[in-house]
């Protein structure tokens, strides 16, 4: 059986699952920020693609290209709002992150400097516990 963990060891522990957690929260995040970007290039190109051509173009196809590139460009004005957003959450998170590691080391070190005390005391216990030799005064 192992031995029991001291409420130091579990405070580690504990905080080391808020840093995976949070870990994983900022990947999926950072995922998340990089499909909205690329998302944003393709808009961005498709915006420059439907630009009408010079020379003669027809009534249809000039407010065609009017709606679409409207529409186009109120997509992006929403995919920079979200990455505004998601960047903002990032940073968050990589704060949270940060606060989590600096408490499970600081957890970890105090588990360390309580082991360390408990076998200080333990040796000092059995220092005190062997018997010394009789010494006999010289009469």
């Amino acid at each position: 059986m192992s031995k029991p963990r001291d409420i130091f060891q579990r405070l580690a522990l504990r905080e080391k699952m808020t840093v995976m957690a949070r870990a994983e929260t900022i990947r999926t995040l950072d995922d998340e920020h990089q499909k909205i970007s690329n998302i944003g290039e393709k808009l961005t190109q498709m915006a420059d693609e439907t630009q009408p051509n010079p020379g003669v173009t027809s009534m249809m196809s000039l407010r065609s290209a009017q709606h679409y590139s409207s529409k186009i460009h109120e997509q992006l004005k929403v995919i920079e709002q979200r990455k505004g957003f998601l960047e903002d959450e990032i940073s968050e998170e990589r704060l949270t992150l940060g606060t989590a590691l600096s408490r499970q080391n600081r957890a970890e070190e105090k588990s360390r400097q309580y082991h360390q005390n408990i076998k200080e005391e333990h040796q000092e216990k059995a220092a005190n516990d062997i018997p010394r030799p009789n010494t006999r005064p010289n009469n």
